[in-house]
């Protein structure tokens, strides 16, 4: 084994209180094995993982228990004989890469250091390592002399993953590795991640609370709670066979695409606090299926099948528990169905497809532009005034009790709409109407209509004054909107929006303060501010995103009985898609400022259209342990709002771009860049399997002899033709490389071209045409994409395409 931990116990020291992050865990790790530790926050598994680096803080200690590794006893270590493990044999992937990264350092520079800091290598030959490392998490080499804030959340993280992988550990140590990243940019570094261990061969440990990432990536799993180790086994074993109600839950709660078409639970409670004694199981306040000797007595950890272990009373019963355990009735309290039954009634099932009754929202050709400021050279050169297009042209209807979902990356515009939808932002162009009137008068929202449309905001920490009760923070808006008559209505009406966000007995919450409430209880109390008014609308910003999975549930729920009791209308933003397949009627995918595609939920998962809907739903990782799935080719990352691609927004990413779809300038310069980046690379790299990550598209490989004339070049876009100037004595072997680049790729960028000119001596330009935006084309009722695949018009070209994508023409 490379990893032993046996009976390991770590102690926070807080206030006089000991906190029992880790509670007795014991378990093992193969060479190149894979092992998930998932669990609510706070359950002790980022502990666990800093304890096996004893980076643990001052304000806490190992007490006890053994970590061997290949045989050494790591917790008897000093501190600089722990040092030869650090980064050499263990290393770490922090959770927030923004943190983890120096921000006055650039990203080359901090590797160099931690590879001349633990070797003795020369600058140069650290450089060149560097180089190596970037090219291994998908990353260009010219991006070593970016900072920090240049790049991207996706890029930040990759380079986090090149300085745990600087010095070939044996040990990687992945701390929520893809936590708020977009699910395409997940799925490109988990992509990474297995082709660098299939290369490296090292072992992982990956803490994370997807529990449909850990069925795809890891071969065992292990399950924590209140500091120990409920369950642990193979994937297949866990999920198919699944033996302690905590784990039980956790699968039920989770959203994933599979689970999405049916009910999903909500686990009641909130882990114990740990600075308390705990008697008997831990979870069994939580269990519906506690028992007295649950309640009195610790669970023994019991082998289920070999090595499929859990701490249960009841494991043997697993089977009887599995059956109910996905029926929500069993595990939600007395006081949660009774608050439900009399806020909502007796019938709470969801209608399968809720069609709009009406307009109630009318969205037309709306934009939200913010200028772009330039820079003096810029004024005195009369640069164009620029813009960064977060809404360009978006039309939306939304009906009565309908709940419409906005998908998307980041940077696609998402949340800009729904803040223009409440009011918190104007638009620059474009009309909106609510029941048929007006939304804004001038930049300001009509202060009659402003009752009618509330928000809910994604992070429910920072929603809440920490001054305020919950009673005045459900309050302030009845003030604000002068409803009720004394403060007994008032506190009448605040009790019944506690109620309905199911926070009972109401009258326990009300004098509380947001510290004194958990993460999903602070939602809850932001949910119940914007419903207390009784708006009609309700735009729900990501109100899931930063809630623990045994809670997410809960919280999904709610806004379905708001659309079916209440009558509510609700536009839910969100970039997962899960989320939106269980409580939206509709679904608009966003890419950079417009609409993709729009149509009814099921439609969109089940028969995606656009290319960009396939790419968002392909890289969705799914819960089967036994499915395999092919990671996505993202080509590149979202381009930036400012300079909006040519023709269709997707050409560049899109694997089934046509010849009149867009291509510009602005690729044919990428893809030279990236083939002069794959020419500098060494043969060691080469011959390694290393491959260059082509934004422009795949293409065959060119010798170092055929781009060579490129070097030095200058290559300007102009619109979209491409300038390409270098010293005259070379224009002319700068042109056939060009060409050459050009004739090697597997994309339609070649036959895009309209004509190349010399210019002077030293220069020459490749022209392409200006484009128009594809057409938003009907392809079923309801159901609309923006994709040329659809045009109307037939062609050879298309008809090619169309057989690739396997789509059905409209």
């Amino acid at each position: 084994m490379l990893l032993e931990i046996d009976d390991l116990r770590t102690h926070y020291h807080s206030r006089g209180a000991e906190v029992r992050a880790v509670d007795g865990v014991s378990f093992s790790l193969a060479e190149g094995e894979n092992l998930g530790l998932v669990g609510e926050s706070g359950c002790g598994k980022t502990t666990l993982s800093k304890s096996l680096l004893r980076i643990v803080g001052e304000n806490a200690s190992i007490v006890s228990g053994e970590m061997r590794f290949d045989g050494t006893d790591l917790a008897r270590l000093s501190n600089s004989e722990m040092n030869r493990f650090r980064w050499k044999q263990i290393s770490m992937i922090a959770q927030s890469a923004m943190n983890a990264l120096d921000p006055v350092y650039t990203a080359g520079d901090q590797i160099v250091e931690t590879l001349r800091l633990h070797t003795d290598m020369t600058k140069s030959d650290a450089r060149h390592r560097a180089t190596e490392l970037f090219e291994l998490v998908g990353l260009s080499p010219q991006r070593l002399w970016d900072y920090p804030h240049q790049l991207s959340g996706g890029m930040r993280q990759r380079v986090v993953i090149a300085l745990a992988l600087a010095l070939d550990p044996r040990l990687i140590i992945a701390d929520e590795p893809t936590t708020a990243l977009d699910v395409v940019v997940q799925d490109g570094i988990i992509r990474q991640l297995d082709r660098i261990q299939q290369r490296l061969a090292n072992s992982m440990i990956l803490v994370t609370h997807d529990v449909s990432l850990v069925a795809e990536v890891c071969n065992r799993i292990a399950v924590m709670y209140a500091g120990r180790i409920m369950e642990i086994g193979t994937a297949r074993e866990l999920f198919s066979n699944t033996s302690h109600p905590y784990t039980m839950g956790l699968l039920n709660a989770y959203p994933t695409l599979e689970s999405a078409k049916g009910e999903l639970i909500s686990i009641p409670g909130a882990p114990p606090d740990l600075s308390q004694p705990t008697v008997g199981c831990p979870f069994a306040p939580r269990c519906p299926f506690r028992t007295e000797i649950c309640e009195h007595e610790t669970p023994p950890t019991v082998e289920v099948t070999p090595g499929h272990l859990s701490a249960c009373h009841h494991a043997a019963q697993a089977a009887n528990m599995r059956a109910s355990a996905g029926d929500q009735r069993r595990w939600a309290s007395d006081a949660a169905v009774a608050a439900a039954t009399e806020t909502f009634g007796d019938d709470r099932a969801m209608p399968a497809e809720n069609s709009a009754n009406g307009a109630l929202l009318e969205i037309a050709d709306l934009r939200r532009l913010f200028p772009v400021k330039r820079g003096f050279t810029e004024y005195l050169r009369r640069t164009p005034e620029r813009a960064v297009r977060a809404v360009d042209g978006v039309s939306l209807e939304v009906g009565d009790s309908e709940i419409v979902g906005l998908a998307g990356e980041s940077g696609s515009g998402k949340s800009t709409l729904g803040e223009i939808v409440v009011g918190l932002q104007p638009p620059s162009d474009g009309s909106l109407t609510f029941r048929g009137e007006p939304l804004f008068e001038g930049k300001r929202v009509d202060p009659t209509m402003r009752r009618t449309i509330q928000m809910a905001f994604q992070d429910p920490y920072e929603t809440l004054n920490p001054r305020f009760t919950v009673f005045q923070t459900v309050v302030e808006p009845l003030h604000n909107f002068d409803i009720g008559d004394d403060p007994d209505e008032r506190r009448e009406l605040v009790r019944q929006a506690l109620t309905q966000v199911e926070l009972v007995p109401a009258e326990s919450y009300l004098d509380r303060y947001p510290h004194e409430l958990s993460g999903g209880q602070r939602q809850r109390v932001a949910i119940a501010r914007a419903i207390v008014c009784g708006p009609k609308l309700l735009v729900a910003d990501e109100p899931v995103s930063m809630l623990d999975v045994s809670i997410r549930a809960g919280v999904l729920n709610l806004f379905r009985r708001f659309r079916s009791e209440l009558g509510m209308s609700i536009v839910y933003v969100s970039h997962d898609l899960a989320t939106i397949r269980y409580i939206c009627d509709r679904t608009a995918i966003l890419y950079l400022g417009r609409f993709a595609e729009l149509g009814p939920t099921e439609e969109v998962i089940e028969r995606p259209r656009h290319p960009y809907t396939r790419l968002l739903l392909s890289a969705v990782p799914r819960s089967n342990p036994d499915e395999d799935r092919r990671h996505v080719d993202a080509r590149g990352e979202i381009p930036s709002p400012i300079s909006i691609p040519n023709g269709c927004r997707f050409h560049a990413r899109c694997p089934y771009a046509m010849t009149h779809c867009g291509w510009e300038g602005a690729d044919l310069a990428r893809i030279i860049r990236s083939r002069l980046i794959d020419s500098e690379m060494s043969e060691e790299l080469i011959a390694a399997g290393a491959k260059i990550d082509e934004s422009g598209g795949p293409s065959r490989r060119l010798d170092a002899s055929q781009i060579a004339p490129l070097k030095g070049a200058t290559l300007d876009v102009n619109g979209t033709d491409l300038y390409v100037s270098t010293v005259p004595a070379l224009r002319d072997e700068a042109l056939e490389a060009v060409q050459a680049v050009l004739d090697a790729s597997l994309t339609t960028i070649g036959r895009a071209v309209v004509g190349i000119e010399t210019v002077g001596g030293n220069a020459f330009v490749v022209r392409f045409d200006r484009a128009d935006e594809p057409d938003f084309y009907s392809v079923d009722t309801r159901h609309r994409v923006a994709c040329f695949l659809y045009e109307t018009d037939p062609g050879e070209e298309r008809a090619k395409r169309i057989a690739e994508a396997n789509v059905s023409p409209a």
